[in-house]
């Protein structure tokens, strides 16, 4: 069983109102006419990419399961053998004792799994199956849209407890707004998207950082990860197809 609990402030250090999670609006970047397509890469400390593969997001458009605030997705990780032989010698990093490592569990899928999209947040679980489990431990994918301004700052924790091994802990982040740009993602052309730097402390393991940006109708475009050990992930846009097979531009 893998348990985490996520607790959220504001810079104001007042707590989210008890039915701000309820505030449903039609989806966005969550349609269920929409499907994303990533671009995945994973450098080791040493500054080597041992994979680039690509990810495909796809939306339910119903609520999740397990959580029914939350709009349901699930994501599809297209990588071949020879990606996965290339971790053999690498250590999980979930492993609690080197000497007795936990081996890395492949899957093609993350199963249903949950966003928040409403008019105040738009906030995601992050791409953490297979070699990617390193962004349990950094800053969750997450815009306060009241606070989407220029140095614009919001906080949130994370309690990671049964099933992530050494991970374990609370990872504190903040969240600031550097600036708006326009940016290009194969075919589309994104107009003022938001940069957003991202720092996650946790109590046991340092600092992680997340680079990302955020488009108000395709959501989070890119995603550049730096974990605490050097290890860098970045998860960068590719396509977006809407429900009658078009690409989106």
């Amino acid at each position: 069983m893998i348990l985490t609990l996520i607790f959220t402030l504001l810079t104001t250090g007042s707590q989210l109102e008890p039915n701000d999670s309820l505030k449903n609006q039609s989806l966005e970047v969550f349609s269920p006419n929409k499907i994303y397509e990533f671009q995945a890469s994973y450098i080791n400390s040493k500054g080597d990419t041992l994979t680039k593969e690509w990810i495909e997001l796809k939306p339910f458009g119903k609520p999740w399961k397990f959580q029914k605030t939350q709009t349901a997705y699930i994501v599809y990780y297209h990588f071949t053998k020879a990606d996965s032989l290339k971790f053999l010698s690498n250590l999980n990093p979930v492993s609690k004792n080197p000497k007795k490592p936990k081996p890395y569990f492949w899957s093609k899928t993350s199963g249903e799994t949950g966003a928040l999209e409403n008019d105040t947040t738009l906030w995601m679980h992050p791409f953490r199956e297979n070699q990617y489990v390193y962004t349990e431990i950094a800053p969750f994918p997450e815009i306060r849209k009241k606070l989407l301004k220029i140095d614009g700052e919001w906080k949130n924790g994370l309690g990671i407890y049964l099933g992530w091994g050494n991970f374990k802990g609370k990872v504190f982040s903040t969240y600031t707004v550097l600036k708006k740009e326009n940016r290009t993602y194969g075919n589309l052309y994104l107009k003022d998207c938001w940069l957003i730097h991202a720092v996650g402390k946790h109590n046991k393991l340092g600092k992680s950082y997340l680079d990302f940006y955020y488009h108000p109708e395709y959501g989070f475009v890119e995603m550049n990860y730096t974990f605490y050990d050097g290890v860098k992930i970045n998860f960068v846009l590719k396509s977006v197809t809407v429900k009658n097979n078009e690409v989106a531009d």
